[in-house]
């Protein structure tokens, strides 16, 4: 009971489990490995044994051994690195184009007829027929995530889907595997709204890959004027995200009546 008592007293939810950085994990677990090589050439290998078993044990439990390890790995870890290991503030959906490194989802959603030139601008608008089409999909995708998100895939996907929440985050998951992230169910019912919408006008729609679909739906997203959800306005606004690696300013949009986060994207570094 007390050695239960004393593991318990060791943990450090906030650095561990779904808020573990993965920076500060690999960064301590190699230096456990140097200093247990260390004190086994040292002393006795039993001895290096020992220290990088405790050590790699206190990894586990705390997410460091080194005191001020996230702040260590933020500012000497390259950006790159960091931003490859990061993990806590995933965006939308699968950043991926099926392999096509040219894909534009505006240049696609033109062509499908989903966007069109603004008549009162030099800017492309969300084609009237479409915008009614998209928004009369939501309350039906909204009543079920997992019908929803049959919406998203090929009709060749023969894989069990599951759907879930991690916060206001909504997670698919195929054979336990993360595949897809939303920030909001407000995001994921826009989504799976506009794929339906985007079947009946976009000619490549059934060839097109999951991967290439929620990048395409991304794209729209960011023409969502009302929530999808509450029905209340879209609004940008910028911000500055906190993570265990990093700091990063952000645009993001947001509904301004129940708060749902619609999208989010980093800004370019100032020079």
């Amino acid at each position: 009971m007390q050695a239960r008592h004393a593991v318990e007293a060791l943990r450090k939810p906030e650095y561990t489990g779904e808020n573990r950085c993965f920076p500060c994990t690999v960064l301590n677990v190699v230096l456990v490995a140097a200093v247990g090589l260390g004190v086994g050439a040292l002393y006795d290998p039993v001895v290096g044994i020992a220290v990088v078993t405790v050590g790699l044990g206190l990894v586990y439990l705390r997410g460091y051994v080194v005191p001020g390890t996230p702040v260590l790995t933020q500012r000497f870890l390259p950006d790159a690195v960091l931003r490859y290991f990061e993990h806590s503030r995933p965006e939308t959906t699968i950043s991926a184009n099926d392999g096509n490194s040219e894909f534009d989802p505006e240049t696609e959603l033109l062509t499908a007829g989903a966007l069109t030139p603004c008549l009162d601008r030099d800017d492309l608008c969300l084609d009237s027929v479409f915008h009614t089409s998209w928004r009369s999909e939501m309350a039906p995708a909204a009543e079920d995530l997992d019908d929803a998100i049959s919406r998203l895939l090929p009709s060749s996907f023969d894989h069990s889907v599951d759907v879930g929440f991690r916060g206001d985050t909504v997670v698919t998951r195929v054979s336990g595997t993360t595949v897809a992230e939303w920030p909001s169910r407000a995001a994921f019912v826009a989504d799976a709204a506009g794929a339906a919408a985007l079947a009946e006008v976009d000619s490549k729609w059934a060839e097109r890959g999951f991967e290439e679909r929620t990048k395409l739906l991304g794209g729209l997203r960011l023409w969502l004027d009302r929530c999808s959800v509450c029905d209340g306005t879209v609004e940008l606004s910028e911000d500055t995200v906190e993570s265990c690696c990093r700091s990063v300013n952000v645009v993001e949009a947001s509904c301004t009546s129940c708060g749902a986060r619609i999208f989010e994207a980093q800004l370019p570094s100032e020079p």
